[in-house]
């Protein structure tokens, strides 16, 4: 049924005068829980302990590491983890992509035949994009596509990801002071001798304050990707079989990721 126009109205203002009627402690009550239930945001974050295998630098093994880091709720990491490889991947875009346009080309200032009597198509220039030779119609120019996405979110996102990574971990005792010579097949033995397939895994080494001999072992080697503990990239985490930390590094992964680490103040 339709209610008429007198009979709406006067619901209305029986709405607003049994409103008006309320004490002034009622609003505030009621204005009160209102705003409370508007600010209210549900808790994406939960922190995640995990046990790494712990071996010494010669192999031997030298019992477990914990692995407490803050990390995104299971509803949401999926996709804050994957806004955050988009981001570090689209911002490696160079965009140096260029293509001459009719007008960029070189030559074309003659008409090539008269307008009229020739059978063909009517041409003004031996440039136009119709022709071989010619400009480009709509083709790629230089451009920024870098793309931007909040701090603490970022953060969340490795944390994330370097949590998820833990099955894959192995923690090692001393990178920095093993390594004293920068070869890669010396520090290939090393890897061998700490579980690592390095013929068909991919590895990902994360050291915090390494010499430069580490630098060097490892930047020859097609499966292996090093990194400081402050260059951390998203992608190679989760593109990594393996997940190498020194010790040293794993402090500081807990100390700056984990529940009130120095990535959320």
């Amino acid at each position: 049924r339709k209610m008429s126009f007198t009979a709406s109205t006067t619901h209305a203002h029986s709405l607003c005068a049994s409103f008006r009627g309320q004490s002034l402690n009622n609003k505030i009550a009621t204005s009160s829980a209102t705003t409370t239930t508007a600010r209210a945001t549900p808790k994406f974050t939960v922190v995640s302990a995990a046990s790494v295998g712990k071996v010494k630098f010669d192999g031997s093994s030298a019992g477990e590491a914990n692995l407490d880091l803050k990390v995104a709720r299971s509803e949401v990491a999926k996709g804050i983890v994957h806004k955050y490889v988009v981001m570090v991947r689209q911002n490696a875009r160079r965009g140096t992509a260029s293509t001459l346009t009719k007008s960029e080309v070189r030559g074309g200032g003659k008409k090539p035949y008269k307008q009229k009597g020739t059978g063909n198509a009517r041409q003004g220039s031996k440039r136009s994009p119709l022709l071989p030779g010619g400009g480009i119609t709509f083709g790629p120019k230089p451009k920024d596509w870098s793309i931007k996405m909040n701090k603490k979110e970022r953060r969340l996102a490795m944390a994330t990801a370097i949590q998820s990574a833990a099955s894959s971990m192995v923690v090692v005792d001393d990178i920095n002071s093993g390594v004293t010579v920068p070869k890669s097949k010396a520090f290939q033995d090393n890897l061998k001798s700490w579980g690592v397939n390095v013929d068909d895994e991919k590895t990902y080494v994360i050291t915090k304050d390494a010499p430069k001999e580490v630098e060097l072992a490892t930047r020859n080697m097609a499966r292996v990707v090093h990194a400081d503990i402050t260059k951390l990239n998203v992608y190679d985490v989760l593109n990594a079989d393996k997940v190498v930390v020194d010790e040293a590094a794993l402090g500081y992964l807990n100390e700056f990721y984990g529940a009130s680490g120095g990535a959320w103040a």
